[in-house]
Order: C-alpha cells, then structure tokens, then sequence
C-alpha cells in the first residue's frame, strides 16, 4: 500500500469520526432539549390520572406521572414515598380531585413553589360527607373548608367527571397553549365517550324493578344519584370499618318495608351483609367498579369501570 493510498484513509478515517461525532452531538443536544421542553404533570391518583392521560394522549412533550400506585384504590392514610417527593419537585403542574382526598398532600407541594395546582372538583354537584376517610390529619389541615363537610368521590358520577375533564382540559391549555387544539378535541372525544356511557346506564338503571337501594360505602353516593336510586339505608363499610348491629337492623327493617331493593358494594369491598335484605322479596347486588384502580397506564379506566357497572346493571335487570 503506497503511502498516498494511506494517507487518503487516514483522511477518511478522521473525516468519519467528525462525522458521527457531529451526529452523536445533534442527537444529544436535541434529546436534551426535548427534555427542557417537556412539560411534567403529576396526578394524585388513579381517576385523576385516567382523565390526564386521556386528555394529553397523542401530544408529544407531555409526561403524566401518578403518585399512588394505580392498585392504591382510595387514598384513606397514604404518605408519600421519596420517589413522589421527587416527581412532585420537578413537576410542573399537579392535578388533584380535591375536596379533601389528598390531604397527605398537605405540606409537600409546598417543596416547589413554581408549581401550578388544578383542583378538578370546581363546579362539580356535591354532596355531603357521611365519614371522612382521613381520621389522622395535621391540625391544620383539618381546618380545610371542605374537610368533611362534602363527599369527596365526585368522579364516580358521569356528569361532575365531565366537569373534571373540562377543568382539566382548560387547565392544560393554559400552560400549554401551543397544544390547545390538540386538549380540546382529546376532551371533545373523551366526553362524548362519558355521555355515550351515562346514557347508557341511566336508560339501564331506569329498566330495574326498583330504585330502592342500600348503600354500603359512601364512594357509591354519587353514582346512586345519577342512576335516580333512592337510598333507604347509608352504611359505612371500609377495609377495617365492620357495621354494628343497630346500622344493620336499620337496614333490614328499611329492606322489608321496601320488598324490593338494591346493595350498593363498592368492589373494593366484600360483599359480606347481603342477609340485610332477606325480608324483602327481591334482591339485587351490584358490585360497583369505582375506577380507583386497575392496570397501569390504562387511559380507558374510567370508561371501562364504567362498562363494568352497566354490566352489573343489565344482570340486575334480568
């Protein structure tokens, strides 16, 4: 090999390098600035974060993170864990269902004062609280407006969850303007869905022999009220909360003179006190899916939570 020939592959040797090292800095240089310009939500839980991903799908340079592992179910004594703390420092944006549901929130958001707060629950119908799940909170915090005065499971009802998605969706715009055709026809789509489904359940619920029902947990409120039930009897069944005797007689008496009526479960919850209603003479259960949890990334959980409760309708009917 002449010495000319290995000059010329020296040259090109060292023209190659410059090259891919030109490539690999573009690269980076660009996968750094996509994520200087990504915009960080964080959610409190699972319907919160359902709606948020629902709303920002398709749209490049949202990233949505949830605090509370999506089997957390409601919030009750969650306490944030090092992770959260983190996500919530580099947040720009959280989105909460407020009303009290995410008091163990209480003095960490104050850890990044840039950050922009939605509470989701603004305009929404309430309805009053019958316990509160959070029994163990600050002083401080139990000096909060809505603590325990209003139910906090305002998603569970398909018309104030529309609510929810237009404040998310409004929010998003604000701090993202650049994308707000995008929010808007993502909310459009997604609340056509949610009247497609509340249609639905309420024209199901109607086809039912009776609208007498038991409620078991307070998470089912709402859903009893957009479905037209009347609840004879509200009960507070919780993971470690048992019902006394004197609540369960009331029921039974309430079932009898009823003669037809429905049990409320919340499915997170056995369905364990059915014999309440052995003096009537008919007896539906529906155990309801209240989205508070399910598989990981799944945008469509409100939705198919609902699919799950109009199915539990139809058998109802049958």
């Amino acid at each position: 090999m002449t010495g000319i020939n290995k000059q010329t592959i020296a040259i090109a040797l060292v023209m190659m390098s410059i090259f891919i090292a030109a490539i690999m800095i573009t690269v980076f240089s660009g996968n750094a600035q996509q994520k200087e310009d990504r915009i960080s939500v964080v959610t409190s839980f699972y319907p919160i974060y359902s709606a948020v991903s629902r709303l920002t799908q398709g749209i490049d340079g949202v990233e949505v993170i949830n605090l509370t592992p999506s089997q957390t179910g409601c919030l009750h004594d969650y306490q944030l864990v090092p992770d959260d703390i983190i996500a919530l420092t580099n947040a720009d944006a959280l989105v909460i269902n407020g009303l009290g549901m995410e008091s163990f929130l209480e003095d960490s958001i104050d850890l990044n004062p840039d950050i922009k707060v939605l509470d989701t629950s603004i305009g929404a119908t309430l309805l009053p609280g019958i316990h509160s799940h959070n029994e163990h909170h600050s002083e401080h915090y139990d000096q909060h407006e809505h603590e325990n005065q209003f139910n906090e499971h305002i998603w569970t009802s398909p018309s104030n969850h529309i609510i929810q998605v237009k404040n998310i969706k409004d929010f998003l715009v604000k701090i993202d303007p650049e994308h707000a055709d995008e929010y808007n026809n993502n909310a459009k789509n997604y609340i056509s869905e949610i009247e497609d489904i509340k249609n639905e359940l309420i024209n199901t619920a109607r086809m039912l022999p009776t609208k007498n029902c038991i409620v078991f947990h307070d998470s089912l409120c709402y859903f009893a009220k957009e479905m037209g039930f009347s609840p004879i009897a509200m009960l507070s069944l919780g993971e470690q909360s048992y019902l006394s005797a004197s609540q369960l007689a009331d029921a039974a008496s309430a079932a009898k003179k009823s003669s037809k009526v429905l049990l409320l479960y919340d499915m997170q919850h056995d369905a364990k006190y059915n014999n309440v209603a052995d003096g009537a003479s008919y007896v539906r259960i529906l155990k309801l899916d209240t989205a508070v949890a399910g598989k990981a990334n799944d945008a469509d959980a409100w939705i198919n939570a609902m699919r799950h409760n109009l199915m539990q309708l139809k058998e109802a009917v049958n």
